[in-house]
């Protein structure tokens, strides 16, 4: 057969000067097809194996996925243990893509600029709502009996702060109280926070702006459904890269808080960010931005929630674009003394 089709298109060639280019391509493409075809035929039970395989490989991978279907985790085993000890599968993912928008942070992650809240943002924010006169709702009340220890003196004074709530300690220990209540104000986007700190944090921005530094705010305020997702998320990072549930629920607690014992989901945790550099990590700590944060946050009541050396109080890596509001008493003993919350809170009896 491969004999009568050369000859055939010899033929036409040679009678057809103006068909010799064309019957030299259709015969470089029929040998082609036609050695393909032969080889196929005479190795029918390799080929069906190698077919077989990939198959098999092209379903159980996850990329071949489209990606809003990678969302449904039930493959991946993930769980997560809420706050009030419930263990829960986690079955979807929301859109991630907003989550730089107020919503998401962790170690490693790059926010940027356009998506954060500046200062101007919080004036808006608070000439709609006039944050500085809301009052407190919650239950936490200053603790008279409260006494907090002073180096300078030498001597135990009584703690004089007029608003405890902004001292409520949470952590992996101490979750966020069923009837702890606030208000919540938008800033912009998604980007949202307690409304009583709200002033605070303009007076802040506007002080570094005179020094020079312009500070943005990326994540104040996350909803506990955010929470748990980004959480699990972390989890499926560590998961896929071979470690066990339990592994990875240790490690991700590390640099994500546990499902109800975020700062961020009672809006008083705020992460900073400046135009030149944009990644929350810890060479955030050597830029100008986290310099200034640390040297003049206490003066707004704000402090270094997670600090450089206190990982085994705190059980958080060191997060130098981590700032909580405390209170300006509090947070100048805090920073000056350099103290985590964990440690002054149990030093003024609000834990044990």
């Amino acid at each position: 057969m491969k004999v009568r089709v050369q000859n055939r298109l010899m033929d036409i060639a040679r009678h057809h000067k103006a068909l010799r280019v064309l019957c030299m391509v259709v015969f470089v493409a029929w040998l082609f097809f036609y050695h393909l075809f032969h080889t196929l035929f005479h190795n029918m039970r390799k080929v069906t194996a190698v077919a077989a395989v990939c198959c098999i490989f092209v379903l159980t991978s996850s990329f071949t996925f489209a990606e809003d279907e990678i969302g449904n985790y039930e493959s991946y085993g993930i769980y997560v243990t809420t706050a009030d000890g419930t263990a829960f599968e986690v079955e979807n993912m929301d859109d991630m893509d907003d989550e730089t928008n107020g919503g998401y942070s962790e170690t490693g992650a790059t926010v940027s600029a356009d998506d954060a809240a500046d200062m101007r943002d919080l004036e808006n924010a608070i000439s709609r709502n006039s944050a500085s006169s809301v009052e407190s709702t919650s239950d936490f009340q200053t603790d008279e009996s409260a006494r907090i220890y002073s180096d300078e003196e030498g001597s135990y004074v009584n703690a004089d702060y007029a608003d405890d709530w902004s001292l409520i300690l949470i952590n992996k220990h101490n979750h966020i109280p069923d009837d702890y209540e606030f208000e919540l104000e938008t800033i912009r986007g998604n980007v949202k926070s307690d409304t009583r700190v709200m002033p605070h944090v303009l007076e802040m921005l506007k002080a570094a702006q005179e020094d020079g530094v312009n500070l943005y705010i990326c994540s104040p305020y996350r909803t506990p459904e955010k929470q748990q997702l980004l959480f699990a998320r972390k989890m499926k990072s560590y998961t896929m890269q071979g470690y066990s549930e339990a592994e990875a629920y240790d490690l991700a607690s590390q640099t994500v808080a546990i499902p109800g014992t975020s700062e961020h989901e009672v809006g008083l945790a705020f992460d900073f960010i400046i135009p030149d550099y944009q990644q929350l990590d810890a060479g955030f700590g050597d830029t100008d931005g986290g310099k200034w944060l640390k040297e003049h946050a206490a003066e707004y009541g704000f402090i270094l929630r997670y600090p450089k050396g206190k990982e085994t109080i705190t059980e958080i890596e060191y997060e130098p674009w981590h700032y909580r509001y405390v209170g300006e008493a509090a947070a100048k003993e805090i920073m000056g003394r350099e103290l985590c919350l964990e440690e002054y809170d149990r030093e003024i009896g609000l834990v044990d």
